[in-house]
C-alpha cells in the first residue's frame, strides 16, 4: 500500500511554535504514516550571501535544540521520519536519530561532500530518498550509482510554486521507472492548493506504481507563507488517504492468478461456451469434433475451451447424452 507522507518544508518561516504546532497536529490528527522535515543548519554551507534567499532563510532559521524537540514529537508518535538534509552539520545531526529516511532534495543530488557524509553517517537500515524531480537522466543516473549498495527511492515531483499539471510529464515519469525497475518510487505532488484536480492527479500518478506520495501539509489553508502554494488541509490529506487505500485495492496483489472474482466470472458452461454433445455417445466410443458445439448452458465444467482438442481422439469411459455438457469425468 501506498505511504503518505506530510511534508513540512519551511513552511515555519522560522516560527517554532507554529511548526511546533504543526508537527504536533499532524502526528495527532493526521493519518500521515512519514513526518517529512527540512533540516538546515549551516545557511553558509548551504548557499552563498548573494543569494536572493539567503537573508530570509537566514532570519527563519531553527536552532539543533528545537530540531530536537520536532523530531522527538515524531518519535513519541506512531509516524516514521522523513529528513530533507541540506548540510554536513544537518546530516551529523540527524543521524543521531536514525531516521527511517533521508533524502538528497535535486538541488544538492550530485554534491559530494553530501553524498559523503550521509554514506558514512546514515545508518545502512535508512532508506535514501534521491529528489529527482528536474533533474537529467545523466544527474538521476550518477546519484543512483552512488547509492547503488542502500536502499533508494526515486522521488518524482517538482516545486515551481506551483506545479501546473501539463508540466507533471507522466508519460517521461513512466520511462525513467521502466529504466530502475528494481527501485522503488514515490510522488511529491505540488499542484495548487486550489486546483480544482488537485486530489485526482495526485491519484493518477500515485496509481503509476508510486510507493510513497507525499503533500505539502498546512494548519492555515490558503493562507499566504512560504509553501502554501501546494500546502492542503489535514482534513484533504486525510480524504487523499482514504482514496490511496481504494487504490491499493484496485491494485491487488499482482498475481496473474484468476482471483475468487475472476474465478467465478470465468466458469466454464454458465459464462464461457463449454462442449455440449450434439449426439449421444456410448461408453468406449472415440471423442471427435463432430461430437460437439460451443455453447453457454446451466451447467459447470472442468473442461476450457482450450483444452478441449486435446481430448479429440479419446476414448470415453462413460455414455454422453445429446445435450449433455462434456467433462473430464467422461475421459480417461
Amino acid at each position: 500500500m501506498t505511504k503518505l507522507i506530510a511534508e513540512t518544508a519551511w513552511h515555519h518561516e522560522g516560527d517554532f511554535s507554529f511548526m511546533k504546532n504543526l508537527v504536533t497536529k499532524i502526528c495527532k490528527d493526521s493519518a500521515a504514516e512519514i513526518v517529512k522535515m527540512h533540516i538546515t543548519l549551516d545557511l553558509d554551507e548551504y548557499m552563498t550571501r548573494d543569494h536572493e534567499a539567503y537573508e530570509t532563510l537566514k532570519s527563519w532559521m531553527l536552532t539543533a535544540e528545537q530540531w530536537k524537540v520536532l523530531v522527538e514529537i515524531v518519535r513519541n508518535s506512531n509516524k516514521e521520519l522523513m529528513l530533507l538534509l541540506n548540510d554536513t552539520k544537518a546530516i551529523e545531526f540527524a543521524a543521531r536519530f536514525s531516521p527511517e529516511f533521508v533524502e538528497l532534495h535535486s538541488v544538492c543530488l550530485n554534491v559530494p561532500r553530501l553524498q559523503k557524509v550521509i554514506l558514512e553517517k546514515i545508518d545502512q537500515t535508512t532508506k535514501i530518498v534521491i529528489g529527482v524531480g528536474g533533474c537529467t537522466l545523466q544527474e538521476v543516473d550518477a546519484a543512483v550509482n552512488v547509492f547503488n549498495d542502500r536502499s533508494t527511492i526515486l522521488m518524482f515531483g517538482f516545486q515551481n510554486y506551483p506545479t501546473k499539471y501539463e508540466d507533471i510529464n507522466l508519460g517521461k515519469i513512466r520511462k525513467i521507472q521502466a529504466l530502475y525497475a528494481n527501485k522503488q518510487f514515490g510522488y511529491a505532488d505540488h499542484t495548487a492548493w486550489n486546483e480544482t484536480n488537485n486530489e485526482m492527479i495526485t491519484l493518477l500518478i500515485a496509481a503509476n506504481g508510486m510507493e510513497y506520495v507525499e503533500k505539502h501539509v498546512t494548519t492555515e489553508y490558503g493562507k499566504e507563507r512560504c509553501d502554501y502554494s501546494a500546502a492542503i488541509s489535514i482534513e484533504m490529506f486525510n480524504d487523499l488517504s482514504k482514496n490511496l487505500a481504494v487504490l491499493a485495492q484496485v491494485k491487488g496483489n499482482s498475481s496473474i492468478e484468476l482471483n475468487s472474482g475472476e474465478a467465478s466470472y470465468s466458469q466454464y458452461g454458465p459464462m464461457k461456451m463449454a462442449a455440449i454433445a450434439v449426439q449421444g455417445v456410448d461408453e468406449g466410443g472415440i471423442f471427435s469434433v463432430g461430437d460437439f458445439v460451443f455453447r453457454r448452458t446451466s451447467n459447470k465444467t472442468d473442461i476450457n475451451q482450450i483444452d478441449l482438442p486435446s481430448l479429440i481422439g479419446k476414448k470415453l469411459v462413460s455414455r454422453i447424452k445429446k445435450g449433455d455438457i462434456f467433462k473430464k469425468s467422461h475421459f480417461q
